[in-house]
């Protein structure tokens, strides 16, 4: 263990106990109760280690640095709930090591719970009798917050969250918005480092996702140097917010990295879009698509041509790393005058897709699409 990352997990393994199919028909069938007679008959129970089970995380190595924001994402079923429960010490595993600030998870869990503090989507709590302050006062006073800093405390976090003007409402007139702002201010009553995000925007409008993403990223990560750890669905979230991202699938870390980094080593080629001016098509444009077809790193062209013979533009696929001038030096060569270009570019969606071989957000089940191994 580096006491220079935040969270560390080594050979992480969770298995979930599961059901067996019963060799006359395909029928589902569990185990009946059994007998426990030691400490290490419940652990063993508790745990799952004993089979039948499903293993959710397989041998996951990861090391998040301090400061950063560090984004998980994958299939439904992938693990990564499981992941951030046994960070915060909700569920507990089965084989490898977990460090959080240094601190073994599993010698000193009390220390752990110091320096973390997760919010997951199950996350309630409030009362709705109170106001919005009154619940942050409540929670001062379980976190054991003395009373002169759990007012200073809570005065910053409802500024910080804009909350300042509705704190005395009722906390049944605070709109999704505002519950999930309130939300994070119980979450930063400790003023922990590190921070656990389960789908942090879900269920917000666009507009309050956007303030909600600011928050995390340029207040609490880029200005106060917390680390964040969330996953998520939603990769525009993912490219804007994280430093890094891990692709998580069936149990494995399939891809570790930033998220352009993801993006382009997943994809040999990109897509060129070059749009001509007062053009027309004739003999000596043809030759010019002849001349770029027999170009190195050059994969593939499509006109686009009106039927009265006017020359829109072309579409090529091309080696990811070709070096542009030479294809533009062939087109204005030609006597074509170029209006605009275009580079398409792999989207985070793209990698996604390629490497899980479905879609986020999807239900586990039978995958359509070509899965491949990040290297």
């Amino acid at each position: 263990m580096t006491a220079d990352y935040a969270i560390e997990t080594i050979d992480l393994v969770k298995r979930y106990p599961t059901s067996r199919r019963s060799e006359t028909g395909g029928a589902f069938f569990h185990h009946g109760p059994r007998s426990v007679q030691s400490l290490g008959g419940i652990l063993s129970a508790i745990k799952g280690t004993e089979g039948p089970f499903i293993e959710a995380l397989r041998g996951v190595n990861l090391k998040i640095k301090r400061g950063e924001f560090f984004g998980v994402l994958g299939p439904n079923g992938a693990g990564k709930t499981t992941l951030i429960k046994i960070l915060c010490t909700l569920v507990l595993y089965d084989a490898g090591e977990v460090y959080v600030n240094g601190f073994n998870l599993e010698k000193e869990p009390e220390k752990v719970l110091k320096v973390l503090q997760a919010v997951l989507p199950e996350s309630r709590g409030f009362s709705w009798r109170l106001t919005g302050r009154q619940n942050l006062e409540f929670y001062a006073l379980l976190y054991g917050l003395k009373e002169k800093e759990a007012k200073k405390r809570i005065e910053y976090l409802l500024k910080f969250t804009q909350l300042e003007d509705r704190a005395d409402d009722g906390y049944q007139r605070y709109s999704t918005g505002m519950q999930r702002k309130l939300l994070l201010c119980r979450t930063l009553l400790r003023d922990t480092p590190i921070l656990l995000f389960d789908e942090p925007t879900v269920g917000l409008d666009p507009a309050s996702a956007a303030e909600f993403r600011r928050m995390l990223n340029e207040r609490l990560v880029k200005e106060e140097g917390k680390t964040i750890l969330a996953s998520t669905h939603n990769l525009y979230e993912a490219q804007e917010m994280c430093d890094r991202i891990a692709i998580i699938d069936r149990g494995k870390i399939t891809a570790c990295d930033t998220p352009d980094n993801i993006r382009y080593k997943m994809f040999e080629e990109k897509i060129i879009n070059i749009a001509f001016q007062d053009a027309r098509f004739d003999n000596e444009k043809d030759k010019m698509l002849d001349s770029l077809q027999e170009m190195s790193g050059f994969y593939g062209v499509t006109p686009e041509i009106d039927p009265d013979g006017s020359f829109r533009g072309i579409s090529i696929r091309v080696d990811k790393n070709i070096n542009l001038s030479s294809i533009l030096e062939v087109v204005i060569r030609s006597g074509l005058r170029i209006w605009k270009i275009n580079t398409v570019e792999p989207t985070l969606e793209d990698a996604f897709i390629a490497i899980t071989g479905q879609r986020p957000g999807e239900p586990p089940g039978v995958r359509g699409f070509r899965r491949w191994r990040f290297r």
